[in-house]
């Protein structure tokens, strides 16, 4: 049976006293500094070749004197520079992402200039000299490739036009937030209906009552609010996935902002979706400029920080709800859902707009994914691009007004979203006839 990660958490108690807090926000701004000193030391260019998979970082780290210089338990001290290789490999792909984008649209780029850099981006080594200005040492498997594709392109002026890219797009980490750090299982036990976590002192641990007894033998991140005198104990732990019985068959799903989603049946869930969003963007849009004006010294800024996370957690407990609620109502064996575009369209109206650029549909689309995957649930996304425009059921281009699409071909009137669910059930299903993929409903409903 598969398994898929979910986070659990766990929380004190009691209030932790402002002394203990003290010694674990002092663990988690070492951990910052340790992190800072990573991405200003290994997250430039020359250090691509050392960050994967990382073990020549971890062992000059471990010469660098920085552990001894702090203080700080090799609990917290290897798992934050691992923390930070992890930063550094995400802000690698982010570049990478953006280069190979200039790349494709380059309306200036001949297919072999295209072909060469794509194949020089791919092959590890071969980038990494590039970006050195070092001559590539290739294994001799890949000797020919190399040679076949450098014939015909300017090789000298394509290598500068990459480093250029990289230069433009790459960024080196850096953070000022000190909430929290990753322990390993050596360094805390539960016991007596709580934990015990390493602190820098040696053979010293802090207690910390916790509301559960619950007990693990994971990787933990621990988050501090101090202001509270919180902790939050993020644990991943593996689950097995469910099957429910009676879930099957295809359905087609339309993703909004006024409505979460609409099925290619017409049914809605999360019609009150944009309340929460408005009232999030509103109260952020009233209160930044105030927030943002005397960010230090400002002492609402706690009654500011408490209020935005109140409204977040209220539109997020909406969402899961309202999934759970599609789910268990459709009970789909595989979910066809449109790949929206990276930016919202901007409109003329400016508080719509900025609900538009703070709707959080990254959100709404990874509790889909995550609560479709708990219960089996594939979730296929198709080409989005003109589904909402497209006449579902003739295919041809269509008009829409107040919510409601209207072909002039065939005459079909239909509720904007739902005509666009059935574009997205149509689509899913003609992918996955290229794929020669057929979908097994009994298979599905297992």
């Amino acid at each position: 049976m598969e398994t898929i990660f979910k986070t659990v958490y766990q929380y004190n108690k009691v209030p932790i006293p402002a002394a203990d807090m003290e010694r674990l926000q002092e663990i988690a701004r070492d951990c910052r500094e340790v992190r800072n000193y990573v991405y200003g030391r290994y997250g430039g260019i020359r250090s691509l070749p050392k960050i994967y998979p990382g073990y020549t970082v971890q062992n000059e780290m471990t010469k660098s004197g920085l552990r001894e210089r702090l203080g700080l338990p090799s609990v917290y001290f290897y798992l934050a520079i691992f923390d930070a290789l992890g930063d550094i490999k995400s802000q690698w792909a982010r570049t990478k992402s953006l280069v190979e984008k200039n790349i494709r649209d380059h309306p200036n780029m001949t297919p072999e200039e295209k072909h060469y850099l794509r194949f020089v981006m791919k092959q590890g080594q071969c980038f990494e000299a590039v970006l050195a200005g070092e001559k590539p040492v290739l294994p001799e498997n890949w000797k020919e490739r190399y040679t076949a594709v450098c014939e015909k392109v300017d090789t000298h002026r394509l290598n500068q036009y990459l480093r250029r890219q990289v230069r433009r797009h790459l960024r080196v980490p850096h953070t000022d937030v000190a909430d929290g750090f990753t322990v390993s299982p050596k360094g805390y036990r539960y016991a007596d209906h709580g934990i015990y976590i390493s602190m820098k002192e040696s053979r010293k641990r802090l207690f910390i009552l916790l509301t559960d007894n619950n007990r693990y033998t994971r990787q933990v991140y621990v988050s501090l609010h101090p202001e509270k005198g919180k902790v939050t104990i993020h644990i991943p732990v593996e689950v097995k996935q469910k099957h429910p019985a009676g879930y099957g068959g295809e359905v087609g799903l339309a993703l909004g902002l006024r409505c979460m989603f609409v099925t290619d049946h017409g049914n809605a869930y999360g019609e009150n979706y944009i309340e929460y969003q408005s009232a999030l963007t509103d109260y952020v849009r009233k209160r930044l400029p105030r927030h943002r004006k005397n960010r230090k010294n400002n002492p609402g800024t706690k009654k500011y920080s408490a209020q935005k996370s109140r409204l977040e957690k209220a539109m997020h407990t909406y969402v899961n709800a309202e999934i759970n609620r599609m789910l268990e109502t459709e009970k789909p064996g595989v979910l066809y859902i449109p790949k929206l575009p990276a930016t919202p369209k901007a409109g003329v109206n400016k508080r719509m707009n900025a609900t538009v650029s703070m709707w959080q549909r990254g959100f709404v689309r990874s509790r889909l994914t995550q609560k479709c995957r708990e219960r089996s649930v594939e979730v296929v996304e198709v080409f989005g691009k003109g589904i909402s425009a497209e006449c579902s059921c003739c295919g041809a281009g269509g008009r829409k007004d107040g919510g409601i699409f209207s072909c002039e071909t065939c005459g079909l009137r239909m509720p904007e979203r739902q005509n666009a669910a059935v574009n997205a059930l149509k689509r899913g299903q003609a992918l996955r006839e290229e794929k020669r993929e057929p979908f097994n409903k009994e298979k599905s409903s297992l």
